[in-house]
């Protein structure tokens, strides 16, 4: 017996040396250009009453965006460009449970700052005819002049206060439901001014992370020597029935 378990630990121990020497296998999954079914859109705030203009041009090498805000400050004023995962409403998400830094390759004029925001279906709060219902994971990325590569770690994105005010949701209810990702939208900066064109043209959005397939191997080899184990330890006994 002692034997035995002598033998699993140096497979463990040889699994685990395995493991660590196993090269890091990175994902990338593409946002833009457009793949799958994923959709660009822009909106504005005409329809509740405001004035913003919004111009878009959408090609397969870039997605051109441009934005003015209304100058009437008793009036609403927003604006965005939406990449959406699942234009059809049929829960289509994308798991980004393993990604850990969003990419973007971008083109900037007229503002110094602006919004990109990650939403996700939260089975407790999402209500599928209410977008703003959508788990949000904000992040205000400052930018400069001209075109801008930046790598942002997934976890600097976070549920903003005003969210759970907005919907009523209690502030417990604090998973990111990273796993179900429905689209990505940019937006106007918290002080874009009012009147100025702003330009934000996407080359690329990329998502990135680390596989869990090596990982995955491994507890697969550890379960399997813990069976093996557990087996030798409680050995089936045969035994005669007289009748």
């Amino acid at each position: 017996m002692k034997k035995s378990y002598t033998i699993l630990a140096i497979v463990a121990i040889i699994a685990i040396i395995v493991y660590c020497a196993l090269p890091e296998k990175r994902f990338a999954e593409s946002v833009f250009p457009l793949v799958d079914n994923t959709t660009a859109s822009v909106y504005d705030d005409n329809y509740d009453g405001g004035s913003s203009v919004v111009l878009f041009n959408l090609s397969d090498s870039l997605a051109k965006f441009q934005c003015t805000l209304g100058t009437d400050e008793k009036k609403p004023n927003w604006c965005g460009m939406i990449f959406n995962f699942d234009p059809n409403g049929e829960k289509n998400y994308h798991n980004w449970s393993f990604v850990d830094t969003i990419h973007l390759d971008i083109d900037i004029a007229g503002t110094d700052e602006f919004n990109l925001k990650i939403w996700a279906y939260d089975p407790d709060v999402t209500d599928l005819k209410n977008a703003s219902s959508f788990r949000l994971l904000l992040k205000e990325i400052p930018v400069k002049q001209g075109r801008n590569k930046i790598d942002i770690p997934f976890e600097q994105f976070y549920i903003p206060d005003f969210w759970y005010d907005n919907l009523g949701v209690k502030r417990s209810l604090n998973r990111p439901h990273h796993e179900s990702i429905a689209r990505i939208e940019f937006s106007a900066g918290w002080k874009q001014p009012r009147g100025k064109n702003f330009v934000i043209n996407v080359r690329e959005i990329t998502a990135t992370g680390v596989s869990n397939t090596p990982y995955g191997i491994f507890l697969f080899i550890i379960l399997g020597l813990m069976i093996i184990a557990i087996g030798r330890r409680h050995p089936v006994k045969e035994t005669d029935e007289k009748k």
